[in-house]
């Protein structure tokens, strides 16, 4: 049955605008928190997409009208939200739709290639999540906006500091709220204490509520309102950081119930740019903290490319930046041991990026900081542009890549010079003497389905295996944890050989679920040599990664809260 797209969004806004949005947001803000867990709330079942769909129906609410003939409801029930559920899922459907089979298509390879391409990309763009760990942005922050520091002040009243500080005062919010309201204190009485007194006083149980102590009556009252760990007051910014600055930020980041148009799921959300709720100009409530460094990063984004006077300048400063980062986690995984050219030019008169050399191994990277558009969803009209920009990111760069890996293949002896002119020669590196040489293209975006399985759109040389195409952080994260199990170059090595013969084989649009996988022993060396396997992995193959950050921490530079990971009393919440 044809779903009507505009129907469905319409009836589920309808239905969302019942709900007071304090508290509406409150739930939402719960039960975020428990979709990182191995066994999420049962609430979640059945959502393809918890964080994106719950986001939607966030923003569903915030731009709805408000019906002032009736009194609006403080929560919604099991039912009510069941009854979301079915309509995020049928929405969902909705667009699967879009690239099923029209009656008069014609269903030949073209037809299908062009949708196993488009579905799984617009799919993968408009329900993946945030994947990225705090540090990793905030360190973007600094390293891309800081050289245009000037002019982001003079537009914003902030400076780079004062934008990261400011998040970093508000990501505490719910951890305060835990530790001055909830988190049991010594002297305090536990619940079977208190009913242990209340018998004793012979004070029936439908009488405790009025004899509560402080504790448990926020323990309840927080219950009920899940949005209170999630307020704090527009005095308290002005008291850390000043009128000017507080109200700077505020009126960038902060969005009130306000009835707009927004109706679909692959619409521009709101909360994405906005994502502090305004209740009353005075109090203000979080959904989910991490959103707003998102938003601080993609907001100073938006303001530098739309700037005529920076943008060549801020794109010149992300690819430099990038190539930055890659040098900076491949040597710290090699100890610093690792040989390293960059910006270097061949005997073939080409500019390369980076080339490390360690113990036999030869890697050969191309960084590619092209960002990556927004599918359409019409297919036909979708697949160009999935195309070009996967021309002008992974195929360039392993185009790129395969003139230096040619020499590898070929046993050439590659002479390297600082410059097109080949006056100033630095090496001439035998490269028979390496054992393995194996190209990477390291995006700074993720490009999903047709990223982790190369097979759909590059071409490769006929002497050449697949490259390994990762995004930047997902590169630094899956190193990290190698770093974090005691891994050296050798398992590194053997990680890039399975990754090359699982091209063709593999459903997933998450690189870290193979990273994961290969960390966990769950890639079997048998099946990967038989042609016949297909590997489909789940995102819980990933979990390995967000439990090392939660417990113990990763090894970021600057990573947070390490005492509240590593003491083992808290649950993550907010700020980790």
């Amino acid at each position: 049955m044809k779903i009507d797209l505009a129907q469905k969004s319409k009836e589920l806004k309808d239905f969302v605008s019942q709900f007071e949005t304090s508290m509406f947001l409150g739930d939402i803000s719960s039960l975020i928190q428990f979709i990182r867990f191995d066994s999420p709330t049962n609430s979640l079942n059945g959502l393809s997409s918890p964080q994106r769909q719950l986001f939607y129906i966030a923003a569903l609410n915030i731009t709805s009208a408000i019906d002032d003939t009736k009194v609006m409801k403080s929560q919604y029930s099991d039912e009510d939200f069941e009854h979301i559920k079915v309509l995020l899922n049928e929405i969902e459907k909705g667009y699967e739709q879009f690239f099923y089979p029209k009656p008069d298509d014609l269903i030949d390879e073209d037809w299908k290639m062009k949708r196993m391409v488009a579905m799984p990309t617009f799919l993968g763009y408009f329900n993946q999540g945030l994947l990225n760990y705090e540090e990793q942005i905030i360190e973007r922050i600094e390293e891309y906006f800081k050289p245009f520091e000037k002019e982001i002040n003079n537009h914003f009243n902030l400076s780079i500091a004062d934008f990261i500080d400011i998040y970093n005062f508000i990501d505490q919010v719910p951890n305060n709220f835990l530790n001055e309201k909830i988190n049991k204190k010594e002297g305090q009485q536990s619940w079977e204490e208190f009913g242990n007194e209340m018998q004793s006083k012979s004070i029936p149980p439908w009488e405790w509520q009025r004899h509560l102590p402080e504790h448990f009556q926020n323990l309840f009252e927080w219950m009920y309102d899940k949005g209170k760990m999630q307020r704090y007051s527009k005095q308290s910014l002005i008291d850390k950081f000043g009128e000017q600055k507080a109200k700077a930020f505020l009126d960038t980041f902060t969005c009130k119930r306000q009835e707009t148009d927004f109706l679909y799921y692959t619409e521009k959300n709101i909360l994405y740019s906005k994502p502090i709720f305004n209740i009353d100009d005075e109090q203000f409530q979080l959904i989910e903290t991490h959103q707003i460094i998102q938003a601080v990063n993609n907001v100073l984004f938006q303001f530098c490319i739309s700037q005529p006077s920076l943008r060549e300048r801020f794109y010149a400063v992300r690819g430099k930046k990038l190539e930055d980062k890659i040098e900076k986690i491949f040597q710290r995984f090699f100890k610093k041991k690792a040989f390293v050219y960059r910006s270097y030019f061949t005997q073939d008169k080409h500019e390369q990026d980076l080339l490390f050399l360690y113990e036999g191994l030869a890697l050969i990277v191309e960084a590619k900081a092209s960002k990556r558009d927004e599918p359409r969803r019409e297919p036909d009209m979708a697949f160009p542009l999935i195309a070009s920009n996967f021309e002008e990111t992974i195929q360039k760069g392993y185009d790129q890549a395969y003139r230096v890996k040619s020499k590898f293949i070929n046993h050439e002896t590659l002479k390297i010079f600082k410059d097109e002119t080949m006056k100033n020669h630095v090496i001439d590196i035998r490269t028979k003497n390496y054992h393995k040489a194996v190209s990477i293209v390291v995006t700074l975006e993720r490009f999903g389905q047709i990223q982790t399985d190369l097979s759909y759109m590059l071409e490769v040389y006929d002497d050449d295996d697949y490259p390994w195409s990762i995004c930047i952080d997902d590169l630094e994260i899956f190193l990290l944890q190698m770093e974090k199990l005691g891994r050296k170059k050798s398992d590194l090595t053997d990680f890039l050989r399975l990754r090359e013969q699982l091209h063709g084989r593999l459903i997933t649009s998450d690189e870290l679920e193979v990273c994961g996988a290969f960390i966990n022993d769950k890639l079997d060396r048998k099946q990967i040599a038989s042609d016949n396997n297909v590997f489909a992995l789940t995102p819980d193959i990933a979990d390995i990664f967000d439990k090392t950050y939660q417990s113990k921490g990763l090894g970021f530079t600057n990573e947070k809260n390490l005492e509240i990971k590593t003491s083992g009393k808290y649950m993550p919440i907010g700020g980790f």
